[in-house]
């Protein structure tokens, strides 16, 4: 019967590339967590509880930006890598779609942080 269903090579070779998958995740899947959450140390039966908390630090006055003619708060919120929801929570804005020209808008202090680029030449 055997002979039969590794008549050809092409089964000879499937079946052992099959074995070989098999083999490689679970030695894959000792070596690792498996993808659980819990770390190693934790025993089992016990339970944790991770809550998260987020904390934001403003160093400084906020800042203050004048709304000119053509822009959104979305350009605005891009213009000072923020997002458009921080803007309009802090502004209390009620109708995000029509910010009219000249309103002054709080912005979040800079956080002294500066973005650099990948350059394009290599050091010397």
């Amino acid at each position: 019967m055997t002979e039969m269903f590794l008549r050809t090579r092409l089964h000879m070779y499937l079946l052992w590339s099959t074995c070989a998958f098999v083999f490689l995740a679970v030695i894959s899947g000792l070596l690792t967590d498996g993808g659980s959450d819990e770390s190693p140390d934790v025993q089992q039966g016990a339970t944790t509880t991770a809550v998260a908390t987020t904390t934001t630090v403003a160093a400084g006055e906020p800042r203050k930006y004048v709304v000119q003619s053509g822009e959104s708060l979305f350009a605005i919120a891009q213009k000072f890598n923020l997002s458009a929801p921080a803007l309009v929570e802090l502004n209390k804005i009620k109708n995000p779609d029509r910010v009219s020209a000249g309103t002054e808008l709080l912005l979040p202090p800079s956080n002294g942080f500066v973005p650099i680029g990948a350059t394009t030449t290599m050091p010397p």
